[in-house]
């Protein structure tokens, strides 16, 4: 569930997954989600309501931002995670991160910083994605499986891979520019 603000000023809770129609799971066909959010594009974007009355205008394009929105997230991996996590009382929590893994993270920067060319950083791009898939993967197996404390310690470790990949594509932009 999200809480979004409506015009009125109300802050509504919004479950995407049955906006769409689409039982809550982490594992959802990309393509019918395309599908649905296309569909309902076509009933509630703005442009089909131009003959409306302003107040109608104005709720079809609040009901178009929530899609769009909803949307976005439910295509996002993490997010999709996160959300799930959150129907269920579940936070990632970075506090209850084992030192181990903070200190994995901190070497794997490391190496994106000292990184100079391109065969270098796509290595370790392709190490940062292969252990993203695994993490997903495993989040998807305990939350499934209803061990949401573990899949919630997935999920944060997500956070960290999905933060350096920030950084590989950083890295990446300032070798090409130094080529």
């Amino acid at each position: 569930m999200r809480c979004i603000r409506a015009l009125s000023g109300v802050v509504l809770r919004v479950d995407y997954f049955s906006l769409f129609s689409l039982k809550p799971s982490y594992s959802i066909d990309l393509a019918d989600l395309s599908y649905r959010y296309k569909e309902l594009q076509r009933q509630y974007h703005p442009d089909k309501h131009t003959q409306s009355s302003e107040a109608a205008q104005e709720e079809a394009a609040a009901q178009s931002a929530i899609l769009n929105e909803a949307y976005k997230c439910l295509q996002d991996p993490f997010c999709r995670a996160k959300i799930l996590l959150e129907g269920v009382g579940q936070e990632a929590i970075v506090s209850t991160m084992e030192s181990t893994f903070l200190m994995e993270m901190m070497s794997f920067n490391d190496e994106v910083e000292l990184c100079e060319d391109l065969e270098s950083i796509y290595h370790i791009r392709a190490s940062n994605e292969a252990g993203l898939k695994g993490l997903f993967k495993e989040f998807q197996l305990h939350f499934e499986a209803g061990n949401t404390a573990i899949a919630a310690d997935r999920l944060t470790k997500c956070k960290f891979l999905l933060q350096i990949r920030e950084r590989i594509d950083q890295r990446e932009e300032f070798i090409n520019l130094n080529i």
